[in-house]
């Protein structure tokens, strides 16, 4: 059995690590998108679940998070899960097989991640009656897994079907229930299943019955076996359990030196050495005689909740916001892997050169990347206040605003900054630079130009601006757009005279590709696009919401809108929506665990866009943030013109088709600004269905699928149903 050749496979991996490379980041990219980390450093989701076959191991953890390591750590890359829901286990069952799950969500993989199936031991993934508790598979074809309420299932066909098997037998907490917490199988007979209320149950026939062997009282949490005969278990009050039969019998051991600590998880490189985890996650504990003895180590100053042996002497650990570290003298001393800046940031802008981009900060913070935010370098710009705006038309010159209205220059790239005289006390919002040479400063009200680098301002004096409420400017190739809630105006020499354009509403971003192609985001929510500098606009109705509060915009077909729901999604998270067809249709992008900021996204016309995620997660993507194969979705109703208010269906197909894949349809009523939403799942072969009340007047719907771990999203075009 693979299982069982655990400790040559360590004792193989000590002669490996000797060889590895020095410690050095890499992208990973994230689980459910194309958008890969650039900080923190190796990614920013908490990692709650690690395993290893020798030098190759894997880790999971929230939002979808799964990473592969073939280094024992040194390095990481990024899986695609295809899914946001937080994962808690994770199996490496060889080098190239990995079983992880979550939730009512499952994944196996017999190429090393590089693509998926389902382990369907629940019809959806989106609701399912009792989540996942634990899985272990005991070689690629053969595993077990434990749902919530104590279901055992069994898999001889590496996941494809189930077998319901004896349930864990109620281990009389309240409610009843056993709560597993964990499942460890040595063959496809033996096994053993751990409980909340301190039961250990054994079973030698494949979970046909299970028999009690222990009962501490203790909640136990999880196992670690090093080979058929010697094992252990941890748990609640510091809880230290062995086997040297197989699980046929429990000793207690005292573990001492440490106060009581709540175990979570242990991992152990032979009958003596283990390193287990804590739910604090403040410390890992280390026993190096079996028990007898442990001793409390500090591995990160960020909570730790995951670790493995990738050889005799190599641990991996990692845990809260990515937090990574590694230890090559089995965990006595530990170095961490990549990291992360320091610091809040509210803006994220690309420079003027390619690969270049900066993210404002507190207390003068300015964080910058050169290398198109694979990393990330913090600056300080010479001022205590916070660093609202910036803006670099080349490399080494640029110009950081703070938030009491001063204004700096940089000629080096920001290592040193000097303070300009911007000959006002007002506050503007934003900083432009057109050249090295024009900067331009916006609002509060008007805006005032310098054509010496910002040695000496003076306010533009043109009607239309002089009185003008402004908030932004956009700069679009040789224009620049300044726009405010009420006001939009457009300039073409660099800001010395501006002309007003006509908008469709109440302005809450805008974004230019030129000096006539154009979006406009409205206060209330409503896109609109423009081809002629705003004399004529259209809006578009594919977006399928009104919830988008940020925008960017790459090409005059390309661009993302910021939204912070999509679909069933319960809680606020980092979406975006992302069109290639000019904003015809729309598909969502699941990025980070955290909302996006409206100023957190930057698109560039060079082929890498930016994005902030939260107060410090940056990210980058060179593919629009797209993973996986094409999909297509369509929409459609029987009749599109119908002579009174009535009830329909609106149905559709997901191609390929997949079932259980949830698609949300929108709905736009006649005369409301608001989209309603409900979430169909696919057939087998793809078709959903969805029923609705449409009423006099003009109908609008649209179709919109994120995508899983095979294909990318794709969202439908819109589908009119007129009434009377």
């Amino acid at each position: 059995m693979k299982r069982l050749r655990l400790a040559g496979a360590l004792a193989c991996a000590a002669g490996l690590l000797a060889a590895l490379p020095a410690l050095a980041p890499a992208s990973v990219q994230v689980g459910s998108s194309g958008w890969q980390w650039g900080n923190p450093l190796p990614q920013g989701n908490t990692v709650r679940a690690m395993s290893f076959a020798g030098t190759t191991g894997y880790a999971a953890g929230d939002f979808g998070t799964l990473l592969r390591t073939t280094d024992g750590g040194s390095t990481w890359s990024g899986l695609l899960s295809g899914t946001f829901t937080d994962l808690t286990t994770v199996q490496a069952i060889d080098g190239d097989s990995l079983f992880a799950g979550g939730g009512c969500v499952a994944r196996r993989s017999d190429d090393g991640g590089a693509t998926f199936r389902r382990v369907a031991f629940t019809p959806a993934e989106s609701s399912c009656r009792q989540p996942l508790a634990s899985g272990w598979f005991v070689n690629e074809q053969t595993g077990f897994l434990a749902l919530a309420d104590g279901t055992i299932f069994r898999t001889d066909n590496n996941g494809d079907t189930f077998a319901q098997k004896t349930p864990l037998p109620n281990a009389g907490v309240p409610g009843g229930q056993p709560v597993p917490q964990d499942l460890r199988f040595l063959t496809d007979q033996i096994g053993v299943g751990a409980t909340a209320g301190g039961k250990i149950y054994r079973t030698t026939d494949g979970a046909n019955s299970w028999a009690l062997v222990s009962d501490t009282n203790r909640a136990v949490h999880s196992f670690a076996f090093v080979d058929a005969s010697n094992g252990f278990a941890v748990g609640d009050g510091s809880l230290f359990l062995a086997t040297t039969d197989g699980g046929a019998t429990w000793t207690a051991k005292a573990l001492g030196g440490i106060p009581p600590t709540n175990l979570r998880s242990i991992r152990c490189a032979s009958a003596t050495l283990c390193v287990m985890t804590t739910d604090q996650g403040t410390a890992l504990v280390r026993t190096a005689d079996g028990g007898a003895t442990g001793k409390l180590i500090t591995p990160s100053p960020d909570p730790i909740f995951a670790t493995g042996f990738a050889s005799p002497t190599r641990i991996a650990a990692a845990g809260a916001t990515g937090a990574t570290t590694v230890s090559d003298d089995a965990g006595l001393n530990f170095t961490p892997i990549g990291g992360r800046l320091s610091g809040s940031y509210s803006r994220v802008r690309a420079g003027g050169q390619a690969g270049t981009a900066f993210a404002t900060g507190d207390n003068g913070s300015l964080a910058k990347t050169i290398d198109g935010g694979k990393t990330w370098t913090r600056g300080n710009v010479s001022t205590s206040e916070d660093v609202v705006d910036v803006a670099f038309p080349t490399a080494l010159i640029g110009y950081a605003l703070d938030s009491s209205g001063a204004l700096f220059r940089t000629n080096d790239g920001g290592a040193t900054w000097k303070t300009l005289d911007t000959g006002t006390t007002a506050r503007p919002f934003e900083v432009a630079a057109p050249s090295p040479s024009v900067v331009i400063l916006v609002g509060p009200t008007g805006l005032r130009r310098s054509t010496d680098g910002g040695e000496s301002f003076s306010t533009v004096t043109d009607r239309d601006v002089v009185k003008a409420k402004l908030d932004g400017i956009d700069r679009a190739g040789g224009a620049l757009f300044a726009s405010g809630a009420r006001d939009l105006l457009r300039s073409t020499d660099r800001g010395k005279t501006w002309t007003p354009l006509h908008k469709p509403g109440r302005v809450l971003n805008v974004d230019f590709l030129d000096a006539r192609n154009g979006y406009f985001l409205a206060q209330g929510g409503s896109l609109w696009r423009t081809a002629n500098a705003g004399r004529k606009w259209s809006k578009l109705l594919g977006v399928g919401t009104e919830r988008a509060y940020g925008m960017a915009f790459s090409s005059k077909s390309k661009g993302y809108l910021v939204i912070d729901r999509f679909g069933d999604s319960g809680q606020r998270s980092g979406f975006l929506l992302h069109t290639t067809d000019a904003g015809a249709t729309w598909h969502p992008q699941f990025v980070v665990s955290t909302p996006i900021l409206g100023s957190g996204i930057a698109a560039t016309s060079s082929g890498t866009d930016y994005l902030l995620g939260g107060e410090s997660s940056l990210l980058f993507t060179t593919t629009s943030g797209e993973a996986g194969k094409s999909s297509e979705l369509s929409i459609t109703t029987k009749k599109r013109k119908l002579g009174k208010a009535a009830g329909i269906t609106v149905t559709g197909r997901l191609s390929p088709g997949s079932s259980n894949q949830l698609v949300t349809v929108s709905y736009l009523p006649p005369g409301s600004s608001h989209w309603q939403h409900r979430t169909a799942k696919t057939s087998s072969t793809g078709t959903y269905t969805t029923s609705w009340r449409v009423r006099r007047g003009t109908n609008r719907f649209v179709a919109q699928w994120a995508g899983d771990f095979r294909s990318k999203g794709d969202g439908s075009g819109l589908l009119t149903v007129k009434v009377g």
